[in-house]
Order: C-alpha cells, then structure tokens, then sequence
C-alpha cells in the first residue's frame, strides 16, 4: 500500500512539473511586443478641385486658387514664359514685355534676355527666380554646372521651374528654397504657403542628374517637389531630395526612372509614383527618415520596378503600395528601422515581393484589403515586432520576429523541467538509500 502511494505521488509530481512546463511554453515560448500604429506626423489638406499651377501662373492666380473660389488675377504673380520663338513677361496675367526671337537655350540666357533683376538674375554662377519661368510648346532648357551650380527658387506666389510640352535638363545643379521653412511634423502644411517647385507637365521630358533639391514643395496640386505630370517621362541619377514636401512626385507619368539617389528628411514621402503612372523603374536609391513612407505607390500605378533600395528609419512604413497599384516588382531592397511597417500591400494585387531583407520595423510585411495573386517569396524577416499581418510566409526566412516561438526559450523551459525531475529522481533514490541503510542497521 505504501509503495502505491509512492508511485502515486511521484506521478502527480511529474505530471505537475510537465504541465508547468507546458504552461510555461505557451506564456514564455513566444515574444511578443506593443503593435500600436503610429500617429501621421501631421493632417493633410483635403484635396479641392483647382487649376494647375502653369494655369495659375499665366492667369496671374494666386496659388491657392480653386475651381470654386478664384481669385482676382495680381500683378505680383508674374511668369515669364518661353515659347520656340518669342518669350513673354506675364504679370498678373497680362503680357508687359515680348521678345520675338529664338527661346534661350541656357537659363543663364535667359537672364541676359530678361536684364530684369526683380525678375531673375544671376551672380557669381548662382540664378535667382523671383517669377515663374515655363518652358513652352517644344522649347529646351537646359540649366547645369558650371555654367550654373545654384539656384535658388525665392519663396513668394507663383514662383516655380516648369515644362510643358517641354525639355527640361538640369545638370550638377543645387536647386533650393530662399527660406527653409517646410512643414515638420509639428506643423500642419498650408495651401497658401507658396513654397517653389519643379514641375514637368502634358508630355514634358525632365531630366536630372548630379543635383540637389532642399527645401521645396507644397501639399497642393503637382506642387510637391520635384513632379512628372500628364504623360511626361525622363530620368533622376545621382541626386539628393533633402528637406522638400515630397522628394520625387509622378502624377500620371510613365518610364520613369529614378537611380541611385538620396532622399532624407522629406516632410511627407521620399519617392511617391502616384495616380496612373507607369513602367517606372527604381533602382539602388536611398529613402531614409523621412515623415511617413520611404517609398510609395498609390492610385493604379503599375508594372514597375522597385530594387536594391533602402528604406530605413521612415516615420511610417518602408515600402508601400496602395490603392490597386497592380503588377509590381519589390525585390532584393533592404526596409529597416521604419517607425510602421516594412513593406505593406494595401487593396494591391498581382504584385512580387521577393528576396528582401526586411528587419526592424513594427510588422515585417502587412497585407489587406484585395491583394489577390502577389507573390511573397524569398525574404528575410527578422527582428520585427511581428513578422507579418495578413500574409503568408511560406517559402520565406521569417525568424527572432515578436509573436514566434523562440526555440530557445522553449528548450531553456524543457531542460529545466527535465533537470527538476532528474534532480527529483536523485534526491528520492538518495532517500530510499538512506532509509534501507537505517532499517539494515536496526536489524
């Protein structure tokens, strides 16, 4: 009876340490971490319909003009507008000065056209904008080093760098702001504000390289930064975007590529192909801290591609694409660090995510809403608070993330508990040994 006993509790005491054990796996097996979202560093401006800058400008508008509310046209909006063979002075939309002959070619000859300082000049290699200068119907322009290594882009109404229709080139060139007063994350964007741009418009080619931009763009209408619109197309390589609104901003562009440049500290996006664009190609570039997304696709952009990039430390996610922008390449980029998540498909199908290596972020990568046929391959996932939300990881290297069991900690719990027992075990056989040696003596 006694040994019966025995056997029974040594039973109840190995169930009890397994079943601790078992506890302990499901409570301290997997790690888990806070997956609040975080706040929008700031509100955007709702969109209202209105006209297009270049409209803005030749009409003397002020900026913030709408469909419904324009305003009266004002001579301190003024333009000068370049067509193959005559260029024009506009203020507030009415012409003050015409030159019949061939449009410059340089913008260094354009300011010798002009010979208007309040207007545009020049010194020492560095061009001041104080008006809009438009590049009309087939003209070129080309504005580079060293003929000109800076220009600066002065921060009233109406003041902005545009083609139309247009050639656009700039070359070696640090393009700027007069003031540096974009909005951060603690102060909401203004429509009126009359931050200066870049704008390639109605199946304008622009092209960039070896420049730099600070400081400019607005959150209203093709305003952003530097923008491709309208079926315009060219190229970016080799240029930093620091400080504007938006780095690079596509509307309806197509074949554009944007290769080996730096974006940092946008106030809202690095790179942002939006509304129709297409068959665009970005490649081996550097989206880094700025205010939301390092790079996003948003309203049906499609067949492009997006790799050997970096997106790291972004105030939201890393890489996104958004709102049926279908039939995307994200591959062999590295999203780190991003203050949401890494790389997110939102209502987005027939998209690849292959081969990245995404590592830090709040969740690894997020699926939802309609994201039928995208395939999600081959990436490295570790060291997120959570691998992923809504996505299939099968077929990919998905470790160390918040929410997976660590097999570590798992067989720390199991050798522990099979160590109590076999500690258990010892100390009774010890026990029993004692008690045979007293009873042998008494007899």
């Amino acid at each position: 009876m006694r040994q019966r006993k025995r056997s029974a509790g040594h039973l109840i005491t190995v169930v009890v340490v397994l079943g601790l054990a078992l506890i302990c796996t499901f409570v301290f097996g997997r790690s888990y971490s806070e997956l609040a979202l975080k706040p929008e560093p700031f509100q955007r401006l709702s969109y209202v319909p209105s006209f297009d800058p270049i409209e803005d400008a030749t009409l003397g508008l002020s900026p913030d003009s709408t469909n419904v509310i324009a305003s009266k046209p004002s001579k301190s909006i003024r333009a000068i507008v370049v067509y193959p063979h005559q260029t024009i002075m506009l203020s507030g939309g009415k012409a003050v000065k015409v030159f019949s002959e061939r449009a410059p070619a340089t913008l260094s000859s354009l300011v010798k056209l002009i010979n208007n300082k309040s207007w545009i000049s020049e010194t020492s290699g560095t061009v001041t904008m104080s008006a809009a200068v438009i590049i009309e119907e087939g003209s070129t322009m080309v504005i580079a080093a060293p003929s000109i290594s800076s220009l600066v882009l002065e921060v009233r109404p109406g003041v902005f760098l545009a083609a139309r229709h247009s050639t656009l080139k700039l070359e070696g060139v640090h393009v700027r702001a007069s003031n540096t007063q974009v909005p951060t994350t603690k102060s909401s964007p203004s429509r009126d504000l009359g931050r200066p741009f870049i704008l390639a418009d109605e199946s304008s080619t622009m092209t960039v390289s070896n420049s730099t931009f600070e400081y400019l763009g607005r959150d209203w209408n093709s305003s952003y930064g530097l923008t491709w619109s309208k079926n315009s197309t060219g190229y970016v390589t080799n240029s930093v975007f620091e400080h504007d609104f938006i780095g690079v901003y596509s509307n309806d562009a197509h074949d554009l590529k944007i290769l080996h440049d730096k974006f940092y500290y946008n106030s809202l996006y690095g790179v942002d192909p939006h509304s129709g664009s297409s068959n665009l190609l970005i490649e081996y570039n550097v989206a880094d801290y700025n205010g939301r997304h390092g790079i996003i696709f948003s309203d049906h952009v499609t067949n492009g591609v997006v790799k050997y990039n970096i997106t790291d430390g972004n105030g939201l996610n890393g890489i996104m694409m958004d709102e049926a922008s279908t039939g995307n390449v994200i591959e062999d980029n590295t999203v780190a660090n991003n203050n949401s998540d890494g790389v997110v498909l939102a209502s987005s199908s027939s998209n690849v995510i292959c081969d990245n290596l995404i590592r830090g972020n709040r969740v690894g990568i997020t699926v939802r809403g309609n994201t039928t046929q995208s395939k999600i391959c081959g990436n490295t996932i570790s060291a997120n608070k959570m691998a992923s939300e809504g996505a299939d990881l099968s077929g990919n290297n998905a470790y160390g993330n918040g929410g997976e069991w660590s097999y570590q900690r798992i067989s720390h719990i199991w050798l522990g508990a099979v160590g109590l027992l076999l500690s258990l075990l010892i100390l009774t056989l010890g026990m029993k040994r004692r008690a045979r040696s007293g009873s042998e003596s008494h007899t």
